[in-house]
């Protein structure tokens, strides 16, 4: 057709030189690039799959049941379009709240009935509340109790506050043990919310009599029955079940989810396996991109065309992509300094890219810089990936760094955390991959470098332990030698009074005697002065008897003193030292052996005390030499003391 077309406005002859430059060749080649890259694209569209992800997702979510009253007071149209009808829409509202909670239905009024157990199903949970009727229950009142009694059935052996019922219904109950009820619910952890379907000036209930007229439900007396909201019958059975109540309005939905479900804590319900189809839709979208990008670079004229065309198709089918060029170059070669730095670069302007942040992490893995490992794999995980063999391997890497980061920790606090994290990291691999030995392997080897570690702190501890006990044992031995050298000083300063007093006690009897001696004498001096003044009275009377007086005393004075004398040395004999009395001194040759005699004591008693000395420097004590020494050395001078005592009475006589 083109020929045609320029045969119609080209001679023949000319044809060559003016339209000769366009190839035929080049034009269809041109159009296969143009039908290919749109089949491409074609492709690309269908979402081409293989293989699949199996993933295992952990289930975690409270359990709500939604008890909602179905008693003809619920027909009363004083909420639009009546009361029943808005109560299953709250329903509904609270089940698209509630992702991931366990839902249950339960209808009542008279009695309760299970409408739907607790489950995940959203589906079941929603065909449930859409049937819910009047006549489900075909005993009528309302009984709020049984409706609790029968969520707690539902509800099983559950633990924790993890569970909730949600009342729905205008309050009117027949049956007052809803309280009582919802006390019990709460003791044992269910948490129960009221929401008031009503108003509180009420509305009649609107019935279809057998004929199919329209009529309102009536009492026995006939009249129609007015149906009001008893709010505060609802609100005193959610205090005592550990909730609050709520008016039904638009929002109320989402002010019992969120103020009093949510806050509640989530258990885990198990795991459940997912699988997810590989997406390959990215391989015919990229040809078709590249064919597209070859057919606009490539013309219709000969000269030029072929080369064009084969620059264009090296240029399209030989680039890879800009992450992989320098940088995996560099690794493979060994120069993981450079690939790190090209790394870094690439990932300031791709900070999302996960294989980016997988490659630097396994870069500064090889460079020893497992802290910055960790954080490379761990936002490459956090980057995200449908692929499950680049989880595991991000997942792996992570663990290994983990290990070489808490290897070179100063304390072993951090150790402990990180080898525990890389553990849980290993074990995951694991749950996904069984069969990775090399996980495996690298689990258990950490697993008893952990316990290595726990029984040095626990050995540890046990030495610490062990030297604060021998210390306190030696403070304890110090203090105790202290206080037994406090007694050794209190007994010694005990028995050094006790010898004081036995010597005092020794003493004391020759004491005694030698009072009594002085104290006979005094009372001797006294009578002889009475005899003197009776007779100074009787020589005034009579002058002559009383010379004669004064030479028979005189006369027999002699005499006395000397068995005076022989008393005295009687009374003093146990010593061998006379006592001189108020007669005259004894003769110059007794007096002279006397002080020999006396001299020769002293010197023995000063040998013995010496002796007592050194036997007390040898042990620290007084020893029973010591003792005797000093008990005869208070002796001798006790017979000293009585020698002054005559001439003190004699001069006292004199005196007087």
């Amino acid at each position: 057709r083109s020929e045609r077309l320029i045969s119609q406005v080209v001679a023949p002859r000319l044809r060559e030189q003016l339209a000769g430059a366009v190839s035929k060749g080049l034009r269809i080649f041109r159009a296969i690039l143009v039908l290919a890259a749109f089949s491409a694209i074609v492709v690309a569209l269908a979402r081409p799959q293989y293989g699949y992800i199996e993933q295992e997702i952990m289930q975690q979510g409270r359990d709500i049941i939604i008890a909602v009253d179905t008693s003809r007071s619920m027909l009363a149209t004083d909420v639009a379009p009546n009361r029943l009808t808005r109560a299953k829409l709250f329903a509904k509202d609270l089940l698209r709240l509630a992702e991931g909670d366990r839902v249950g239905v339960i209808a009542f009024a008279g009695g309760a009935f299970l409408q739907a157990p607790l489950t995940l199903d959203r589906s079941a949970s929603l065909a449930a509340i859409d049937e819910l009727d009047t006549d489900i229950i075909p005993k009528g009142g309302t009984n709020i109790g049984e409706a609790i009694r029968m969520a707690m059935k539902a509800f099983g052996k559950g633990e924790g506050q993890t569970r909730a019922l949600v009342i729905l219904t205008d309050g009117e109950e027949l049956d007052a043990d809803g309280i009582a009820a919802a006390r019990q619910a709460y003791d044992e952890g269910v948490r129960i919310f009221t929401v008031g379907v009503g108003s509180a000036e009420g509305s009649l209930i609107p019935i279809r009599d057998d004929a199919g007229r329209q009529d309102f439900v009536r009492d026995q007396a006939g009249k129609p029955v007015q149906s009001r909201l008893d709010a505060s019958r609802l609100s005193e059975i959610a205090t005592a079940g550990g909730g609050f109540y709520e008016a039904l309005q638009a929002d109320t939905a989402a002010v019992i989810f969120e103020r009093g479900i949510l806050p509640m804590e989530t258990t885990e319900r198990g795991s459940m396996a997912s699988r997810q189809p590989r997406e390959k839709y990215q391989w015919p979208l990229g040809v078709g991109i590249g064919l597209l990008a070859i057919w606009l670079l490539v013309g219709e004229r000969r000269r030029h065309g072929h080369r064009a065309a084969l620059a264009a198709a090296i240029a399209m089918f030989s680039c890879v992509p800009s992450w992989a060029q320098t940088g995996t170059d560099a690794y493979e070669a060994g120069n993981y300094e450079e690939a790190l730095g090209d790394f870094q670069t690439r990932l300031e302007k791709s900070p999302d890219s996960a294989k980016l942040q997988f490659n630097a992490g396994a870069a500064a893995y090889k460079l020893n810089k497992h802290a910055e490992a960790v954080d490379f794999f761990a936002k490459a995980l956090a980057a995200g990936s449908a692929e499950s063999e680049f989880l595991n391997s991000a997942t792996y890497n992570l663990a290994n760094a983990l290990v070489r980061r808490g290897e070179s920790a100063e304390k072993t606090e951090e150790k402990k955390t990180d080898w525990k994290n890389a553990i849980s990291h290993y074990e995951t691999v694991l749950k996904s991959d069984p069969k990775n030995k090399q996980a495996e392997e690298n689990r258990d080897i950490v697993k008893k470098l952990l316990e290595d570690l726990e029984k040095q702190e626990e050995e540890q501890d046990k030495q610490d332990q062990k030297d604060d006990q021998q210390k306190d044992d030696k403070q304890d031995q110090k203090d105790d030698q202290q206080q037994d050298q406090n007694k050794d000083d209190q007994n010694q300063d005990q028995q050094n009074k006790d010898d004081q007093k036995q010597d005092q006690e020794n003493k004391d009897p020759q004491d005694q005697e030698n009072q009594d001696k002085q104290d006979q004498q005094n009372e001797d001096q006294k009578q002889d002065s009475g005899d003197d003044q009776e007779k100074e009275g009787e020589q005034d009377d009579k002058p002559g008897e009383q010379d004669d007086q004064q030479q028979d005393q005189k006369e027999k004075d002699p005499k006395e003193s000397g068995e005076q004398d022989q008393q005295s040395q009687g009374e003093e004999g146990q010593d061998s030292k006379p006592e001189p009395g108020a007669a005259p001194s004894p003769t110059p040759g007794e007096k002279k052996e006397g002080e020999i005699k006396s001299l020769g004591e002293e010197e023995q008693a000063a040998e013995e005390l010496a002796a007592a000395e050194e036997a007390a420097e040898k042990d620290g004590q007084m020893s029973e030499a010591q003792a005797r020494a000093l008990l005869n050395s208070l002796r001798r001078d006790e017979d000293h003391v009585p020698l002054m005592r005559p001439a003190m009475q004699e001069e006292t006589l004199k005196d007087w």
